[in-house]
């Protein structure tokens, strides 16, 4: 079984820094609260990865910076690949499906809109999930699917199976 979790970066501060690059944008307020919270939650599910890929923006470092000393005492190893800074859906599965067979559970920390239509695409077609997916995944949000497949290679879109959904509001102040 293989498992893929998506961790959106927490709030930016777009409107605060209107002259800062995009890749340079930090989190706002909000992010900086919902990040650890995010990794206490993660903690509490016992959701650990034995990898993370994380764009390399501000914002995504901040995010699992943040999120990682409340998630796991030993942090899993960590790779910071440009091609995942505003990727499309298409090239994040790609990478997913480039990951070495030995690793059984991914997390990607990224952006949307690749992130977001990339959660709707692992979900089964017709389900409740894809429907929600489609219509939004907040920041900080935490997704995760399991696959019913031996090699990275093989997984298939719509093929997921929601294991968790959660997001910074689910989990109250």
């Amino acid at each position: 079984m293989k498992t893929v979790t998506l961790f959106r970066h927490a709030k930016s501060g777009h409107k605060d820094n209107p002259n800062i690059e995009d890749f340079d944008r930090p989190l706002a307020s909000r992010g900086l609260k919902a990040a650890p919270k995010m990794g206490a939650a993660m903690r509490g599910r016992k959701l650990k990865p034995d990898l993370i890929l994380c764009s390399p923006s501000v914002r995504t470092q901040q995010t699992l910076s943040l999120a990682a000393p409340e998630a796991w005492d030993t942090p899993p190893e960590v790779r910071f690949e440009e091609r995942l800074y505003d990727a499309s859906a298409q090239a994040l599965f790609k990478a997913v499906r480039e990951i070495a067979d030995g690793v059984g559970h991914v997390m990607i920390v990224g952006h949307n809109p690749g992130l977001q239509e990339l959660a709707a695409a692992l979900a089964p077609p017709g389900s409740e999930a894809r429907e929600e997916f489609k219509q939004k995944l907040p920041t900080a949000a935490v997704v995760s699917f399991d696959f019913d497949a031996e090699h990275w290679s093989k997984l298939q879109p719509g093929t997921g199976q929601l294991r968790l959904s959660i997001y910074p509001n689910m989990l109250g102040s």
